[in-house]
């Protein structure tokens, strides 16, 4: 009877296990068999990103899937899911992401790579029936300015015509592209990017990492100059093997609340003043994506900002709402006109980030009046190894006996399972 009972509390806290770290296990392998191959039919061919038959020179950084249910988790990676209208409902990134904005240190050889062939290596085997020049579209995913290019090669060469793959358009979408970046044109000039096929036959399509945190959904060869990719492209042709199933169907995510949003409408007196609605010039915090803001380590370790209350006169308890995060434990201090109401550390995060309960701080019973300055300052913190950016969501100020309701409230932010 134990026996029978320790296994089926290891089976649980195994099925919680894999859930919570379905995150990285083996979504750098391939998802198609290494024999596969692919075949060039009328000048076309199609291949899903993820269908790459392996990774090389991968010690540094390396490609991961993301599909509705898995995402992987090694280390910084910013960006939330994108796999809603992806080709076959999944895509590969390279990861960690280091470099996210400009002000992120450039390591060349690590997070940045104007060499081809260096960094990441993917492969994909396509026979030709057709010789000639083929041009190379890629659909991708840019976020930003530091995760939009990648390089192309042919067979272990890297030609100068498959170097320096640019997105400037279509940022936050994804977007068919086939345009190379020059020192006189950096968002690329179009029809440059091509490989040049000698004979028929099977060769090796090669692709690797320019920049890290690039998101790639699907990539097409064309011998037709004119011809330019609609939605998701065409469907991939096999010569030998077959394709896996589709990964499951991501619906088109329907818009939300942020949690900091969703806590603050829970009850009626609330008052709210969102992180980003804080100044930020000279404060050494920056915008972290649509709902935080944050300290970038490698300028700063601490920052402070503050901004005018200019609600009803009266007390409140206040609930300040921050980030938990896994590369250590920030520091954040609320003080209302230059007088200290408390200082805060959200407890470390098992995932890359975190929002909910136990992140945020409560405080009760604060008197305001309209026109007191509200003072933030926040100090990142560290596991030994990696730093944290001193994410936070905003304040929220609630009649007094409220703060414990506005903690418990249900939270909108999940991850997906």
């Amino acid at each position: 009877m134990k026996l029978k009972l320790f296994l089926m509390l290891f089976s649980t806290i195994g099925i919680h296990h894999s859930i919570l770290n379905a995150q990285s296990f083996n979504l750098e392998k391939p998802t198609i068999n290494k024999r596969a191959i692919f075949e060039e039919k009328n000048g076309i061919i199609a291949i899903e990103a993820e269908h790459f038959t392996k990774q090389s020179k991968n010690n540094l950084r390396q490609w991961y899937l993301t599909t509705k249910n898995k995402i992987a988790n090694v280390g910084r990676d910013d960006d939330t899911q994108h796999c809603y209208e992806a080709s076959n409902n999944a895509y590969i990134e390279i990861l960690p992401d280091t470099r996210v904005t400009h002000s992120d240190k450039l390591i060349r050889g690590e997070n940045f790579s104007d060499k081809p062939g260096e960094i990441a290596i993917l492969n994909y085997k396509v026979k030709f029936n057709n010789s000639g020049r083929y041009y190379v579209w890629v659909r991708a995913k840019s976020t930003g300015t530091e995760d939009n290019g990648i390089h192309v090669g042919l067979n272990n060469t890297w030609p100068e015509s498959g170097q320096r793959m640019q997105w400037c358009d279509g940022k936050g979408n994804w977007t068919w592209e086939s345009k190379q970046r020059t020192k006189k044109e950096h968002c690329g000039i179009p029809n440059a990017i091509y490989l040049d096929i000698d004979k028929t036959g099977t060769h090796n399509i090669q692709f690797s990492m320019r920049e890290d945190g690039f998101e790639f959904d699907k990539f097409i060869l064309t011998n037709n100059i004119n011809y330019v990719p609609v939605k998701k492209g065409p469907k991939p042709i096999l010569v030998k093997g077959k394709l896996p199933k589709p990964f499951p169907v991501a619906e088109t995510a329907k818009p939300q609340d942020s949690y900091f949003i969703s806590i603050s409408k829970s009850l009626k007196g609330n008052s709210h003043i969102a992180a980003q609605e804080f100044p930020i010039d000279g404060t050494d915090f920056y915008k972290n994506g649509k709902n935080w803001l944050a300290i970038n380590p490698n300028t700063h370790k601490e920052a402070t900002t503050s901004t005018t209350f200019n609600f009803e006169s009266g007390n409140y308890d206040i609930v300040f709402v921050g980030v938990g995060e896994n590369d250590g434990r920030s520091t954040f201090s609320l003080l209302i006109n230059s007088n200290e109401i408390g200082t805060y550390n959200p407890p470390l995060s098992k995932r890359l980030w975190e929002e909910g309960k136990k992140f945020n701080a409560l405080w009760k019973n604060i008197n305001l009046n309209k026109g007191d300055k509200i003072t933030v300052k926040a100090k990142i913190g560290s596991d030994g190894e990696e730093w944290t950016r001193g994410r936070w969501a905003g304040i929220v100020f609630t009649p007094v006996g409220q703060g414990k309701k506005i903690q418990d409230s249900p939270s909108t932010f999940t991850f997906e399972k």
